[in-house]
């Protein structure tokens, strides 16, 4: 009787501790700064003869604050929270697996700049997932995908090379 009970706790006490060991190795606060390029393809119509501009650009530095917090619903479910300094505040779930961190998309503003002297405002789908290492940096790696118009034209905006780097505060 004595054995199977604590067998019983044993494997009760198993199943707690993994229920959520993944949200806490991600749970807290983050300094970052994002960079990378995107591509911005003129989208022209078929019939149209005018040759179609494309520009590879740096995106601006961005920096600012991260908060990851647990949602409390027993899962490996965290809320993420982002503070662009002089920018937006952008809010997504995320889920935690191991030491990797899977975000949902989200939608964010951005301003690009190109050396034409065109300007972009947009609003961009964010697909992001992230790896911890050293348990303390977070490198996101982001795909950037949207489109944008400006003076009658219009843009399709692609970026797969985007790079968050979030060091715990």
């Amino acid at each position: 009787m004595k054995k199977t009970l604590f067998i019983t706790l044993c494997a009760l006490v198993a199943l707690a501790s993994c229920q959520k060991k993944n949200a806490p190795l991600f749970r807290g606060d983050y300094s970052f700064k994002t960079s990378g390029t995107v591509t911005i393809d003129e989208i022209v119509a078929e019939d149209d003869t005018i040759e179609p501009s494309s520009y590879t650009i740096s995106l601006p530095n961005e920096i600012g604050q991260l908060e990851i917090s647990d949602l409390g619903n027993g899962k490996d479910s965290v809320l993420v929270v982002m503070n662009t300094m002089g920018g937006e505040v952008v809010v997504t779930h995320a889920f935690c697996s191991d030491n990797e961190i899977f975000m949902k998309d989200y939608k964010k503003n951005t301003l690009l700049f190109t050396g034409d002297s065109l300007t972009l405002k947009n609003d961009l789908r964010v697909k992001a997932t992230g790896r911890m290492y050293e348990g303390n940096t977070l490198i996101l790696n982001m795909v950037y995908e949207g489109e944008a118009e400006t003076d009658e034209r219009n843009y399709k905006i692609y970026g797969d090379d985007i790079r968050m780097a979030a060091i715990r505060n």
